[in-house]
């Protein structure tokens, strides 16, 4: 997975810490499908075609999903953010902006990653020194 596709998962992490409102699953593992009651964006990353990321509750925290990429998890950490996990990768953090505009996705090794809040409900993804990202719920 290159760059920037894994930026944009990780932002998009970031997003469902404000949506919530999936159905909770008890399951010891997610479903390899999102359910029917995951939440659906389409993320257009510039120049690209937009895809379908679906974000589903599960546990304490939530999973999202994409066609041909391993679904990232977000579990709250106890200060009010999320950790994200995916296979293969290494931990994230995703943490709220001080003035509310959106959040800051940390990594040990890279600049950190805006995800910001736009009216009408739309976000932009904005990696340090590339084109924004721009995620609309479906």
């Amino acid at each position: 997975m290159s760059r920037r596709p894994r930026a944009l998962w990780i932002a998009l992490a970031a997003l469902l810490g404000a949506l919530g409102g999936c159905v909770s699953s008890d399951a010891e593992f997610p479903p390899p499908e999102p359910p029917a009651a995951a939440i659906h964006f389409k993320a257009t990353p510039p120049g690209e075609f937009p895809v379908d990321v679906y974000f589903a509750a599960w546990r304490d925290g939530y999973v999202i999903y994409t066609a041909g990429a391993a679904p990232l998890y977000l579990i709250p950490d106890k200060q009010g953010g999320y950790i994200i996990q995916s296979p293969g990768e290494g931990t994230r953090w995703v943490v709220e902006r001080s003035d509310g505009s959106g959040w800051n996705i940390l990594s040990p090794n890279r600049p950190a990653v805006y995800l910001l809040k736009q009216e009408g409900g739309g976000y932009i993804l904005q990696p340090p020194g590339e084109l924004p990202t721009l995620i609309v719920p479906d």
